[in-house]
């Protein structure tokens, strides 16, 4: 778009100057040939004005001397005089022309190779006419024109030249704006909600830059609150889901049991699925989390499940020493999440398990007096036997994204290690 509006100043631009310059060149001409034309009619009616004056004074048609000497006193090779029995005196093109002319009473006649300025002389009362003609050929009548059209030439170019800088500062200052306002569009569009566009331009397009902006803003309230309703909901539902699971086990027939608690597993699995897609709309902003602080935040509303299943807990975070990892707070609770429902899950109740953190590098550290595994093979989605499996896998797939990996520790029960990757500072990366 930039381009088409230069060009279309630019093509504005040489209609004007041609329109203006090609009138002007074509002047140019018209006045050296007038100018041409006007110094031969001079030199002519000159000879003409002394031919008559000898006449007045002889009383006779002036003869060959009488033309000769006029003509040479002015001192030309270009003026010629058709006596009245046909002879020629001077120098000129051929005298048909000259009668002819003389005879329609024109006062210029053009010739092959330039014009004629003629001056016909009757006398009174003699039976005669002389025709004095003044030759000017092509040259004379382009003098200077060539030269002229030069110059309006470079004019010209000067003018259509200096428009193209012109030209495209001002398509600039009206294509830029839009480009902005379209990359902020396909930002947001992307995910990006912080993009916003500084409005500039023309009037319309800057009111467009303001409304965009307002309108993200607006959306992003939505968003926002919309993300916090949908989490408080989901986070409150995990209590009674728990409590839901309890009274499943405590039902006598094992068909029934069975029955209850795979739905109940089923419903727990599109709960966690909910917070986990809420929270990675949370965490677009934040990259860096501190370890501990999340994770004593969380293990209080674990505690609390915990202890409605009779489960004893250990939490060993320090929460003074700050650990940072690579990963925003909501990716960071997504595996201590995962991790302890895989626990509350997979073992029975009454059975303790332990939450720890620590550095050097960013581990989280979740061991539980269970069974153990059945299968190493556990962290890959679809293998676990009792649920969907999805859960380790994204335990698994959030540490590599981090930088770390998981393993499995020793102990009786069952022991996760998952390692996250550190911050990178800006000396490191470069």
């Amino acid at each position: 778009m930039r381009r088409r509006l230069a060009l279309v100043f630019v093509a504005l631009a040489v209609m004007l100057a041609v329109g203006f310059l090609v009138p002007l060149g074509r002047s140019v001409q018209s006045q050296a040939r007038l100018r041409a034309l006007a110094g031969a009619q001079s030199d002519a009616r000159g000879v003409a004005t002394a031919l008559a004056a000898v006449a007045g004074s002889t009383g006779d048609l002036p003869g060959v001397a009488e033309v000769e000497f006029v003509l040479h006193s002015f001192d030309s090779s270009d003026l010629l005089v058709l006596m009245a029995d046909g002879s020629l005196i001077g120098s000129g093109p051929d005298d048909a022309v000259a009668v002819a002319s003389a005879a329609t009473g024109s006062v210029v006649a053009k010739v092959a190779d330039g014009a004629l300025a003629i001056v016909p002389v009757t006398f009174a009362g003699e039976d005669g006419q002389l025709v004095v003609t003044a030759f000017v050929d092509n040259d004379t009548l382009r003098e200077g024109v060539g030269s002229s059209w030069l110059i309006l030439t470079a004019l010209g170019l000067i003018v259509v030249v200096g428009s193209v800088p012109l030209a495209d500062r001002l398509a600039s200052s009206v294509v830029r704006p839009v480009q902005d306002l379209s990359d902020a569009a396909h930002r947001w569009a992307g995910g990006d909600l912080s993009a916003r566009v500084v409005p500039g331009g023309p009037g319309e397009v800057a009111e467009s830059g303001r409304a965009f902006n307002q309108l993200a803003e607006r959306l992003t309230d939505l968003l926002a609150a919309e993300r916090e309703r949908i989490a408080d909901l989901s986070h409150r539902l995990r209590t009674p889901i728990a409590a839901l699971r309890l009274q499943a086990e405590s039902v006598a027939d094992l068909g029934e049991r069975d029955a209850l608690i795979g739905d109940i597993v089923h419903l727990e699995g599109e709960v966690t699925a909910l917070i986990e897609d809420v929270r990675r709309t949370e965490s677009a902003e934040s990259t860096i989390c501190d370890l501990p602080a999340v994770v004593a935040q969380r293990m209080g509303f674990w505690r609390v499940v915990a202890s409605a299943q009779k489960r004893t807990v250990e939490a060993e975070v320090d929460e003074t020493t700050p650990v940072l990892v690579n990963l925003p707070a909501a990716e960071v609770l997504s595996v201590l999440d995962n991790l302890v429902q895989n626990v509350l899950t997979h073992t029975v109740a009454e059975v303790g398990f332990t939450v720890s953190v620590a550095s050097g590098p960013p581990r989280l550290t979740i061991a539980d007096e269970g069974d153990g595994l059945p299968s190493t093979d556990v962290f890959d989605r679809g293998s676990s036997s009792g649920g969907s499996g999805l859960g380790l896998d994204i335990v698994r797939r959030v540490a590599e994204e981090s930088g770390g990996d998981v393993t499995l520790g020793d102990g009786p029960g069952t022991t996760i290690v998952v390692r996250f990757g550190e911050p990178v500072s800006p000396t490191e990366a470069r």
